[in-house]
């Protein structure tokens, strides 16, 4: 443990995984997927960002916290990767996705200066808790029924979410500090995530052509109460005020539940759906 944060590295192995891991809810899976290819990008973007940060940091303390989110994020984004790699084996296409989206996030680092990617981490980072917590807390409505192996690496990837989710804002205010600068450039984040969610599904629907295309426009979250999206949505807006700190967010049950598991030494390779 460091700074607060466990690193914990878990062996999964999705050898053999459909890309529609879960027949109950084909379009939440295709945007896992999604998530897992981003996954690879973005966390590397990210570890990128605080790594060429840390020689700016002069408390020990956000040092050692800006050390251990970039850990974790490190094994998120290998883990991802495994998960990428096992569906690129049947449907080898997709690797040109992969290649794609790491280029969308290394051409923007070369574009822009580091205050730039602070604030897109610290930005992006501030609004997961509401929304992982709404995945999270209505795991059997979007999990269940999903190949356990994919299900258990988000519901880790969510909760490690969650433990981290003050430090990427952190190293922001240590280094840059500026509010207004990281709310101007606000659109330009969301912008970049969702041209990069675009190219993900141009790739998935030119390389995985075994997909109905109506299942891209399936609702996904419609077994999702609407008081969980509704708060989800009060979550993000509210990271946009001055003074909303992400230590506020009130974490998930679960979060704790899968915690304890870990910490018995339980098998957290499959911890919910159908066992593979």
């Amino acid at each position: 443990m460091s700074a607060g944060l466990t690193i914990r590295k878990i062996p999964f192995d999705f050898e053999g995984v459909e890309f529609i891991w879960n027949p109950a809810n084909p379009r939440f899976s295709i945007e896992m997927n999604k998530v897992s290819f981003f996954a690879v990008g973005l966390e590397r973007y990210f570890c990128r960002a605080v790594r060429d940060a840390e020689p700016l940091l002069r408390d020990p303390g956000a040092l050692a916290q800006a050390q251990a989110f970039r850990e974790q994020e490190s094994v998120h984004s290998l883990a991802h990767r495994k998960h990428v790699n096992a569906l690129a084996q049947r449907y080898p296409g997709l690797r040109q996705g992969l290649e794609k989206l790491v280029a969308h996030f290394d051409a923007l680092y070369e574009a822009r200066p580091l205050a730039f990617h602070l604030a897109y981490a610290g930005g992006l980072e501030s609004i997961f808790t509401p929304s992982f917590r709404m995945m999270l807390d209505n795991r059997e409505q979007l999990f269940g029924g999903g190949d356990a192996r994919v299900a258990s690496l988000f519901l880790w990837h969510f909760c490690e979410e969650v433990e981290h989710r003050s430090a990427a804002l952190d190293v922001y205010n240590h280094v840059v500090g500026s509010y207004w600068f990281r709310l101007r450039n606000t659109p330009r984040f969301a912008r970049h995530v969702a041209q990069g969610l675009a190219l993900l599904e141009a790739e998935f629907r030119q390389h995985v052509p075994a997909v109905p295309a109506q299942y891209y426009r399936l609702p996904m979250n419609a077994d999702v109460p609407v008081k969980d999206r509704l708060a989800a949505g009060a979550g993000v807006l509210a990271s946009l005020l001055p003074w909303h700190h992400p230590s506020s967010q009130r974490e998930p049950a679960y979060f704790a539940q899968w915690k304890a598991r870990y910490d018995r030494g339980e098998d957290m390779t499959q911890v919910f759906g159908v066992k593979q």
